[in-house]
């Protein structure tokens, strides 16, 4: 990378850590869901890394010593971030004598000769400082490039805008329910966050999305992408989507009797509403008789005589409501009467 070699004391370092960032940015979001599971990158996302453009910042004094060879960089607020594996080169020209040495130190290394392209492991801030000399000895004013090595990749949560139902190990929600998926970067910061419900496309995520999908077993799989193409892991969250809406029906005791088409029954008789769903449970149960408004059901009721018609419906936690169902009744309150005739 270079030689070593001891040149123009006392040296003024000019490398300074201009650049203050933060490495925390604290997301408070209510209903987070853990990430457990790791995916692997596919080899497309892959690809999509290695059409990244490259994007360089430096000063029109260095512009020209200072190329980037391989890798990324990525400029925000004049602070320059690069990829892992990033290579540095060093070019100089010189319109007289010609170039005779690059001298080059490393971060507070001391001065050495330049040769090959430069390269860094470690993450963080780093600094390259160099000064050019020509065949006759002239030598340039002290150069430097300063830039962080950016290798961690996001960090990635996702959360619903509304509490989950989980009803033993599995987590369930509702079309009215909503995701926001949320990315933190350490250095670079975040580019693009991907993400895809069960087989469909793989889009780029904007903003919060309602959760998709058919009734029963669904999964969203995400991740994301800082600006020098680190990738975070693959996550995946599965719920189940319950737009199915509960049943509903009548119970009463005991039966009617049927007579020309009509529903006979008692002032005893008990009229109970029943209700069930098949995913979750039930909320709620509204009724109304004779065309009132639809009031809460809570315990079974009886009639009085007359002809009554009772509507019902009923709502599960998520508000998928039933069909409504409706019954006609005929309570017969008079008793009967009878004479006894004498026989011949």
């Amino acid at each position: 990378m270079f030689k070593k070699v001891i040149l123009f004391v006392p040296i003024i370092l000019l490398c300074s850590s201009l650049y203050l960032f933060s490495q925390e940015n604290v997301i408070q979001e209510t209903n987070i869901i853990s990430n457990e599971t790791q995916q692997t990158v596919s080899q497309g996302q892959e690809a999509k890394q290695t059409q990244e453009t490259k994007e360089t910042n430096l000063t029109e004094e260095s512009k020209s010593n200072v190329v980037i060879e391989s890798g990324i960089v990525y400029t925000k607020d004049n602070v320059n971030y690069v990829s892992e594996n990033t290579k540095f080169a060093l070019k100089a020209n010189d319109e007289g004598s010609g170039v005779k040495a690059i001298y080059v130190m490393v971060d507070d290394s001391q001065f050495g000769t330049y040769e090959t392209p430069l390269e860094f492991k470690d993450e963080g801030y780093h600094c390259i400082t160099y000064k050019i000399e020509d065949n006759v000895g002239n030598v340039s004013q002290l150069k430097f490039y300063e830039f962080i090595l950016d290798k961690t990749p996001p960090e990635v949560l996702l959360s619903t805008d509304k509490k989950t139902i989980k009803i033993g190990d599995n987590i369930y929600v509702g079309t009215n329910y909503s995701f926001s998926i949320m990315a933190d970067d350490k250095y670079s910061g975040v580019k693009t966050i991907y993400y895809k419900i069960n087989n469909e496309e793989e889009k780029i995520y904007q903003n919060s999305q309602n959760f998709t999908g058919t009734n029963g077993l669904n999964t969203i799989a995400y991740y994301a992408v800082d600006n020098v193409n680190n990738y975070s892991k693959g996550y995946y969250f599965n719920y189940y989507l319950d737009i199915q809406p509960p049943s509903v029906s009548f119970e009463i005791e005991p039966a009617p009797y049927i007579k020309d088409n009509n529903n006979f029954i008692s002032e005893n008789t008990v009229i109970k509403i029943k209700a069930k769903d098949q995913e979750t449970y039930v909320s709620q149960i509204l009724y109304s008789i004779d065309n009132s408004d639809f009031v809460e059901y809570t315990q079974s009721f009886k009639l009085k005589a007359g002809v009554h018609t009772i509507k019902a419906k009923a709502l599960d936690i998520f508000g998928n409501t039933s069909e409504e169902i409706f019954i006609t009744l005929n309570v017969d309150a008079v008793a009967p009467e009878g004479n006894v005739i004498p026989s011949k």
